[in-house]
């Protein structure tokens, strides 16, 4: 079913779901209820890209390869559901929210998302490349999945504050095809011979077609944060937010298509940075709409490597490597269906 399908049906299940509960919406506005149930549709665009890096040694950080996977751009759509305080400037209190975004495109048809770029450092006793290879990169799959739940405080009649824990959840798939490479070169066992070449973006190129490598990477991460929200005028606001963990869990997998080869990696810590802000207009007090814009970052995640060959499968340890670094814009329509305001 195409993503458009899948977010339609959703949001209609939701809504019947709660259209029963429309006595107990009007007994919250005849008893001032403080709490409240809204959805949130949203569309957006990913710009950025994701790393699969490869360390030469355990314990050192002097590259051998790394694989640059691009998302420039990459549109979603997606859907949030929050509960909360009907009113964050009158009253504090338990908030919980999630949130599902999914890849925006024609069922079976990946959309071009930009390049895939590959580097190799091979020379073992400097970091002089020796292989560049060139493809077009297509998105398969992308999901990003939050769950959050936390504590709202009332400061003044125009301030909140928010602070919350948050387990955030990203897949993203891709496909590299054609494009070309320029590789020194080699030995039948891969090493770099002769040892006095140099590589030069004027070498030739050697041009192919066809599927050279697929890639994916799951994310898992647990992450404190702390947003503040601001009413500066009686239809506007501005919220930011912030957070930051070390808690990264990361399972990727790379198939090297040509070489019939398939690259295992369980990674784990690093650094996980998520900041952003969004402009609120609210033109009712039931409804408000988002202009949203973040930035996520996520280095240093650091693991071992099962490689699986035709038949033959061994581990190397403390040398695989992955990273993401993304802007997101988005556009929501905030509404209130339980709790609503008159």
């Amino acid at each position: 079913m195409p993503t458009i399908g899948k977010i339609g049906v959703l949001v209609s299940i939701l809504w019947l779901c709660l259209s029963p509960l429309s006595p107990i919406l009007h007994a919250g506005e005849t008893t001032g209820t403080r709490y409240g149930f809204s959805v949130s549709p949203r569309i957006g665009m990913l710009y950025g890209h994701a790393e699969e890096i490869v360390y030469k040694t355990s314990g050192k950080d002097h590259y051998m390869s790394e694989l640059l996977w691009d998302l420039k751009p990459l549109f979603y759509i997606g859907l949030d559901a929050e509960f909360g305080p009907r009113n964050r400037y009158a009253h504090s209190g338990f908030i919980a929210a999630g949130s599902l975004k999914s890849q925006l495109g024609i069922h079976g048809i990946p959309p071009k998302t930009g390049i895939n770029e590959n580097r190799d450092w091979k020379y073992p006793d400097n970091q002089n490349l020796t292989n560049y290879s060139r493809h077009d990169a297509y998105s398969q799959r992308a999901i990003l999945a939050d769950i959050s739940i936390g504590y709202s405080w009332r400061l003044t009649n125009s301030l909140a504050v928010k602070a919350y824990g948050i387990f955030s959840y990203m897949h993203f798939s891709w496909i590299a095809k054609d494009g070309y490479y320029q590789y020194l070169e080699s030995d039948e066992f891969g090493n770099i011979f002769p040892l006095d070449q140099i590589w030069d973006k004027n070498m030739p190129k050697t041009a192919m077609s066809g599927p050279a490598n697929e890639y994916f990477q799951n994310w898992f991460i647990v992450s404190p944060g702390i947003s503040l929200t601001w009413k500066f005028s009686r239809q506007f606001s501005l919220e930011g937010n912030f957070s930051y963990s070390p808690l990264i869990y990361c399972f990727a997998r790379d198939d090297h298509i040509l070489r019939n080869t398939v690259f295992y990696d369980y990674l784990s810590f690093g650094h996980f940075i998520n900041g952003g802000g969004s402009l609120i207009y609210s033109p009712t007090g039931n409804l408000d709409i988002s202009l949203s814009f973040s930035y996520r970052h996520i280095s240093g995640s650091r693991g071992d490597t099962r490689i699986k060959e035709g038949s033959h499968t061994w581990d190397i340890y403390d040398t695989a490597g992955a990273a993401f670094s993304a802007v997101d814009i988005s556009l929501t329509a905030k509404i209130r269906v339980i709790g609503r305001n008159q």
